[in-house]
């Protein structure tokens, strides 16, 4: 599964001067025939959240019923603009009207959980320099896409963790991939740690291994 397939096309200016100015300026260009890109780049604190990962990581999950899963790493991919001068389309087909790059960096994952297997990915992308980054994330039958990244801090036993995405299915879209149901209810994803803990609706709690 290439995660990151999943939001080609799904970003848009949002309305900020910057935009309006990047707008004016590629009319201008276009007019006079000259080629031009509008790029973001991923700062190196936002591919914080993927950089800790590696292909072949093996990460151990233990649960409160004393269950123990196991995510594997299957690819980590990173596509970020080398720079931002507009001038420079860095092989994207301009003529095509391909001529926004915005940075983007994912996790695609193997989760091993008795008896079956799911796929989990995660990615964060950057479509406008000054705002917030963006996230989306793949977790069995449940996903959600494109939201901004709204952190807070998770209290588990008696430690605290900052820089925390927090989402229960309530706040997830339906997944409707063909793998197995596994029960999901509630996703807590860690800036320093990545996938922190999951919790399933029969009251099971999976807890990462570090």
């Amino acid at each position: 599964m290439k995660f990151n397939v999943l939001y080609e096309g799904a970003f848009h200016f949002n309305g900020s001067k910057g935009s309006k100015k990047f707008i004016i300026l590629s009319l201008l260009l276009s007019s006079c025939g000259l080629p031009y890109c509008h790029k973001v780049q991923l700062t190196e604190d936002d591919l914080s959240w993927i950089n800790h990962y590696h292909e072949n990581d093996t990460i151990l999950y233990k649960s409160n019923h004393n269950n123990r899963d196991t995510l594997i790493v299957k690819r980590v991919g990173i596509n970020n603009p080398r720079n931002t001068f507009i001038l420079d389309t860095e092989d994207q087909n301009w003529i095509e009207g391909d001529n926004e790059y915005y940075g983007f960096a994912y996790v695609d994952m193997m989760l091993k959980h008795s008896p079956d297997t799911f796929s989990i990915g995660f990615e964060v992308k950057r479509n406008d320099r000054k705002g917030k980054l963006i996230n989306s994330c793949i977790f069995c039958e449940w996903d959600w896409l494109n939201k901004k990244m709204d952190l807070v801090c998770v209290k588990i036993g008696r430690k605290y963790y900052k820089n925390c995405i927090r989402r229960d299915t309530t706040q997830m879209e339906h997944n409707y991939g063909e793998q197995s149901i596994i029960g999901l209810k509630e996703v807590i994803w860690n800036k320093k740690l990545g996938l922190l803990q999951y919790s399933l609706e029969n009251g099971e709690k999976f807890m990462i291994q570090k």
